[in-house]
């Protein structure tokens, strides 16, 4: 929580006391209150929607409703770090105190459900494997969670981790996992996550002073958990070289362009517009006083016809180029482009930057790029617009981009036939397996908005060639 959030709590409040008094509340059937205002403005909207969630199994289960609830809450939480350590499980055990269950039992319940909740499914494999380590962590009886491969080069490497530092023990452990030999030590257990039903990783935990069994459980949930993730990051990990191709072969087809326009069509109109000038000269001498006037005239503007038709093209060899966005980080970039549709249009642009933006691959890079250039000349054209925005923002599961302007609009049906360029950073965008949405009416403004999904490598591997475009 942030300090003008501590400020304005009441005594006694926080994170935790909110998480009981919902909990208590869904369980006994009583309506919601009116929401902790203490609590950041995200956090109380993400605690409201899985309240939501919970309200609707509450009639005639009141336990398990509240039970629900605060599984989905603990994940949601815990990907945004919001608990210090220790506070999840205090939270669930007092909780589970106030609607008559088993701490014990009601502390596990909670992790299956936060496995299987939306937060969970939704994030990528990376930050879905860390969420799912902290939550053994926050939930289960451990000190520390690990998840180890054995690597293309045959060394057992440890691919995430939470709590205390992966030690060569817990190598060994893993390792020994890994050949179908597992710990028989109380305070170290290991859990083999199959694929194929085949050993593909395992998962090791130390425990602080529970049972063997107990932990074997809380391990046999996250096992069955991280199965279809991994095999998600499998299918991530062989597309990443793919994706990177797509779209490398794409930004060379456009610079190879930008060179050919440069080379050829912009030479050409030099060489036209001295041609003109020469044979002006020429006409002028022989054409009689009163006419040379106006025959000068129509040489002006073919001449001012030329000169925009080179400063166009040569607008769209530069625009085509990708070395700004790769260059420079995505926002710069964007913002070198809103400062161009600022001077030459005199618009007023906003541009709202939030979450990280630094771990983009240089396709994502591009293609955020691409659709900010395409948006905002597409504004500039058509559009009429007073006054646009653009929004970047990075979460644990989307990166995206929203350009939104108070100009004219248009007819979507159109756009096949007059925004060629909006369904092509369409397609990128899709190869990234994001989406664009384009909302829009004749009259009521634009918005524009792309999403792909957030992707970091999680096998040493696919990190290799992450690497190689970030």
């Amino acid at each position: 929580m942030d300090a003008a959030a501590d400020r304005a709590a009441p005594a006694g409040a926080t994170l935790a006391s909110e998480l009981i008094a919902r909990a208590a509340a869904i369980g006994a059937g009583k309506p919601p209150s009116a929401g902790a205002a203490f609590l950041p403005r995200d956090l109380r909207a993400a605690l409201r929607a899985c309240e939501v969630r919970a309200r609707r199994l509450a009639d005639g289960w009141g336990q398990g409703a509240a039970v629900d609830f605060l599984g989905d809450a603990v994940a949601a939480l815990t990907i945004d770090h919001r608990f210090e350590p220790g506070e999840a499980r205090a939270a669930v055990t007092a909780a589970a105190g106030q609607l008559g269950l088993v701490p014990e039992a009601a502390a596990f319940v909670v992790f299956r459900r936060a496995l299987a909740s939306k937060e969970f499914i939704q994030l990528s494999p990376s930050v879905g494997a860390e969420l799912a380590l902290a939550l053994l962590v926050e939930l289960a009886p451990a000190a520390a969670s690990s998840l180890w491969i054995v690597d293309a080069a045959g060394s057992t490497t440890c691919l995430v981790s939470h709590g205390d530092k992966p030690s060569e023990r817990l190598q060994e452990t893993a390792h020994a996992a890994l050949d179908g030999v597992l710990p028989e030590l109380r305070h170290v257990r290991a859990q083999v996550v199959e694929r194929w039903d085949r050993p593909y990783a395992a998962l090791v935990v130390c425990g602080r002073g529970a049972s063997s069994e107990e932990l074997d459980a809380y391990l046999a949930e996250a096992a069955t958990a991280l199965a279809p993730l991994l095999e998600r990051a499998s299918l991530f990990d062989r597309g990443v070289q793919s994706e990177h191709d797509l779209v490398a072969a794409g930004e060379r087809r456009l610079v190879r362009l930008g060179f050919d326009l440069h080379d050829g069509p912009l030479q050409e109109i030099v060489a036209l517009a001295e041609e003109v000038r020469h044979a002006a000269s020429q006409i002028s001498e022989i054409v009689p006083d009163g006419y040379r006037q106006q025959v000068c005239g129509h040489f002006d503007d073919i001449h001012a016809r030329l000169g925009a038709l080179d400063e166009s093209l040569r607008e769209i060899a530069h625009s085509i180029r990708s070395t700004t966005a790769i260059a420079r980080p995505v926002a710069e970039a964007v913002g070198i482009e809103i400062r161009s549709l600022e001077r030459a249009t005199g618009m007023k642009v906003d541009l709202d930057i939030e979450g990280d933006l630094t771990g983009l691959s240089d396709s994502q890079k591009i293609v955020l790029f691409r659709v900010a250039q395409e948006a905002l000349s597409n504004v500039r054209r058509h559009s009429g617009a007073a006054r646009v925005t653009v929004a970047l923002h990075s979460t644990p599961t989307f990166v995206g981009l929203t350009v939104t302007d108070n100009g004219f609009g248009f007819d979507p049906q159109q756009l096949g036939q007059e925004r060629l360029g909006l369904a092509g950073i369409s397609e990128r965008v899709r190869l990234l397996g994001g989406a664009v949405e384009i909302e829009t009416s004749p009259g009521a403004g634009t918005t524009v908005r792309a999403t792909m999904p957030q992707w970091r490598p999680l096998t040493p591997a696919a990190a290799t060639v992450y690497a190689a475009t970030a």
